[in-house]
């Protein structure tokens, strides 16, 4: 058999699945395989497309309850409701023309939308190509239920068991852990103190005070500025900070009079291993991909206002396992940071409990299954005849919203 091909679907909604898919990518071309990436959300007609991003920050921002609610009513529909059938319609002809024009071995879905319409499109016969789901948090949303889904790749037994319980199959689950980025998996190897103390010499940081990294994620997301000047004010004495503000430029402007020989302030930044390296603890979002991530670097972390789904379950997992502290408000926040910056000996179990509890090679696990699975005799993606016109017959019947979905 030749080079295998796989294509991999995201969404960008936030980074973590991006971040995802491109770990899995870059393991699958380490291992020989050809690999497109192919975020979704590009697939959506423009309105459609700036009409969701905009409503999932603004959701998550101002609304998290709200957001909470939604989140849990789409997990919970049934997946032959005609809500998930909607769902999974979104973006089909793209779908179609693209498993035609790129004619892949395997799909690898980072996102659950995806997969559902690739599923869709497997019940009409438009394709046979083999289906993988790689769930990006410490839980399963409902949508990953999927009549044509053949193998999901998940974090933990208590993920795995969620789908077993929904009618998943065992031999469909394996339990990998969640795929970071190889920089990471470079990032521990060797002694991690001494690049530790390479890293902050090189970037200006002093090696006697505890440094917190605190990131909003890729928006920036974060709450009450004012509040958080405030604990920049009161710890600066005791404790560095380096605000990682991402695309939130309103947060940088803001935060620039408080600059110091012990705080700064940055933008967006790609080379997150080496701050996680550089790092005595890390104030974020409980996304699943950054708690992940911060796992895999033995960072201790403080899980700031999980929004209501799955951040409460990534946050879950993170305190149980012990390598994360919890804080649902600015002042509770104050008092963790004042009890972990006074207790080295305390970090440094955090760093115990993130290594016993870390899968570095996830990714690697990951793409060996996708190429075995290839390899497998099936059907190819090749579409029988009349499918072309089935999928378009399809469109024309589709619901009200059929207008909003045309693709470009």
């Amino acid at each position: 058999m030749g080079v295998s091909k796989v294509l991999i679907l995201t969404a960008s909604f936030g980074d973590g699945h991006n971040q995802a898919a491109i770990a899995v990518a870059e393991a699958l071309k380490q291992q020989g395989a050809t690999v497109a990436v192919a975020d979704f959300v590009e697939w959506l007609n423009p309105a459609l497309r700036s009409f969701a991003k905009f409503s999932l920050i603004q959701g998550v921002q101002k609304a998290p309850a709200l957001y909470g609610k939604f989140y849990n009513s789409i997990s919970k529909a049934p997946p032959i409701s005609s809500l998930q059938r909607r769902i999974h319609h979104l973006g089909w002809t793209r779908m179609y023309r693209t498993l035609r024009t790129f004619n892949p071995d395997v799909v690898a879905s980072t996102f659950p939308t995806p997969a559902g319409v690739l599923s869709e499109l497997r019940a009409i016969g438009a394709t046979a190509v083999p289906s993988v789901g790689i769930l990006t948090d410490y839980t399963m949303h409902g949508q990953w239920i999927q009549a044509h889904a053949d193998t999901y790749f998940v974090a933990t037994t208590e993920v795995q068991q969620e789908l077993l319980t929904h009618g998943v199959l065992p031999q469909q689950v394996e339990v990998t852990g969640i795929p970071v980025r190889q920089r990471f998996v470079e990032a521990i190897e060797g002694d991690l103190v001494a690049k530790r103390r390479q890293l902050r010499e090189q970037y200006h940081w002093r090696q006697d005070l505890p440094l917190i990294v605190v990131m909003g994620g890729g928006a920036g997301l974060f709450g009450d500025m004012g509040e958080w000047e405030r604990v920049l004010r009161k710890h600066q004495q005791q404790a560095q900070f380096a605000i990682i503000c991402g695309h939130n430029e309103r947060w940088q402007r803001r935060f620039q009079h408080l600059r110091s020989e012990t705080v700064q302030i940055l933008g967006y930044v790609t080379e997150v291993e080496q701050w996680m390296t550089m790092a005595d603890l890390l104030i974020t979002k409980a996304g699943g991909i950054t708690v992940s991530e911060a796992m895999t670097m033995e960072l201790p972390m403080l899980l700031y206002r999980p929004i209501p789904g799955q951040e409460d379950h990534n946050s879950a997992f993170a305190l149980q396992a012990g390598f994360a502290r919890l804080a649902n408000n600015v002042k509770t926040a104050q008092v963790v940071i004042g009890q972990l910056t006074d207790s080295p000996e305390l970090l440094e179990q955090m760093r115990a409990n993130a290594r016993a509890h870390r899968t570095p090679q996830a990714a690697a696990q990951i793409a060996h299954a996708i190429l075995a699975m290839s390899e497998r005799p099936h059907p190819r993606t090749g579409l029988r005849p009349g499918v072309n016109r089935a999928v378009k017959v399809r469109r024309v019947n589709r619901t009200p919203l059929r207008d909003m979905m045309n693709p470009r």
